[in-house]
């Protein structure tokens, strides 16, 4: 076990735009395409990854010096941001969480099988969020004083538990996604975009509830025609880039370094988005031509990926511009104990995923990415004690590290066992 543990580690260790190529491959052959073919695809799909990754990474090394600068404002940040990667560190490193994969892929292909869900989960590099709902379960029922076996049954059962109602969510969210994003075959297995998506949905309803606001309807033609050359994206980000630059009394330099970034980060993630669906569209047709074989024709499979794929989005990356005072304002809520640095540089994440129930309409995506943002903020100081307490039973982190959060932990299901937990004295 020790042997398949370390061996599986060292592959995930690799990130997912390593990773992915040689799953799309795999993929690619048992759904009876040719080795070069498949590996040429998985290529494609790694590369796209790789590229958002890289991007959103230099993204926020640019916003680095404006996020430090209201970072030093807030006496009250006690807890320290360590971002979804120490959050996914901490889930992976679960005793049991190895066991979690082989089993989800296994439950996944029987699910399919027997035509409860139309979605094939292939992203194996996020099991990681399920991993994290188990995690929190085991690590509870200890503090609950339950033995290791029991805690990890039950941590085990969470996590396939979480897994399964997430494959339900991919079918019924498929013909939104497919439709406002523009991307067939496929459905998102991110489980945190679910939250954002309830957000969304509700928000959008409230305003189109409401006279006068349900009247708004803002879209990027809207922004293109009134302010031509200027609403343009890349524009809007440069002089979003001189905005904060001068508000957090930046140097020449760095404003101009920083301006330029932005722009240029939002004209790429696009792009990467494109490559990216360059390689999965033929994998996502042979899954189709595949299961329609043995399961009938009326019978479609959806390829769950990752929430990467929605980057392309017009509006939401329009907004993620518009967002960025406003998140960093949003910080110093009362309440807020964290100054979120890695989740102003993914803003992306965020607008793009609730420009899908606003249909594109940028003033629904600002009010339904702010409620967001006010959620995760308040919910990543909630949740630090226990976060810390994880990562110190995981030995992420030693006792003088203080309080720490990210990115996951706010995550429905890891919230909804907090309260339990919290309610039954475990923290």
């Amino acid at each position: 076990m020790q042997i398949l543990s370390s061996i599986v580690n060292f592959v995930l260790n690799l990130g997912g735009g390593i990773f992915l190529p040689f799953v799309i491959t795999i993929l690619g052959l048992f759904f009876k395409m040719n080795l070069f073919d498949s590996f040429k695809n998985g290529l494609k799909i790694g590369a796209g990854f790789t590229g958002i990754n890289l991007v959103i990474g230099v993204l926020c090394d640019a916003l680095s010096p404006a996020v430090q600068h209201y970072a030093n404002l807030g006496a009250g940040f006690t807890v320290t941001d360590i971002g979804w990667e120490g959050i996914g560190a901490i889930a992976w490193s679960t005793p049991f969480a190895i066991a979690i994969v082989p089993l989800g892929m296994i439950l996944n292909y029987i699910l399919i099988r027997t035509k409860f869900t139309k979605t094939m989960d292939v992203d194996v590099w996020n099991y990681w969020h399920f991993i994290l709902g188990a995690a929190i379960s085991y690590y509870v029922c200890m503090m609950l004083g339950m033995s290791q076996v029991v805690s990890a049954i039950i941590g085990i059962l969470i996590g396939l538990g979480t897994f399964v109602i997430v494959l339900k969510l991919g079918d019924k969210i498929a013909p939104y996604w497919q439709e406002y994003y523009g991307l067939p075959g496929t459905t998102c297995c991110n489980s945190d975009a679910y939250y954002m998506w309830g957000i969304d949905w509700v928000v959008c309803k409230i305003i189109d509830a409401i006279p006068g606001l349900n009247k708004i309807n803002i879209n990027a033609k809207w922004v293109s025609d009134k302010l031509g050359s200027f609403g343009e994206t890349s524009v809007l980000a440069f002089f979003a880039g001189v905005l904060i630059s001068v508000i957090t009394r930046l140097d020449l330099a760095t404003a101009i370094t920083m301006s330029v970034t932005i722009a240029a980060c939002i004209i790429l993630v696009p792009k990467m988005v494109g490559l990216l669906m360059e390689g999965l569209v033929p994998v996502s047709n042979a899954a189709r031509k595949f299961f329609k074989s043995h399961l009938g024709d009326d019978y479609d499979i959806y390829i769950g990926m990752d929430e990467a794929l929605y980057l392309g989005d017009e509006v939401g990356i329009q907004c993620s511009v518009i967002m960025i005072p406003i998140a960093l304002a949003l910080a110093f809520l009362p309440g807020v104990t964290v100054f979120p640095i890695a989740s102003i540089g993914s803003l992306c994440y965020t607008t793009c995923a609730c420009s899908l129930f606003a249909k594109g309409d940028v003033f629904k995506t600002i009010v339904a990415s702010s409620v967001c943002l006010i959620y995760c903020f308040e919910m990543y100081s909630f949740m630090a004690p226990l976060a810390t307490k994880l990562a110190l039973e995981t030995g992420y982190i030693t006792a003088s590290m203080g309080q720490v959060t990210g990115s996951g932990i706010e995550e429905l299901q890891c919230v909804l066992l907090g309260v339990v937990a919290k309610l039954l004295g475990a923290w």
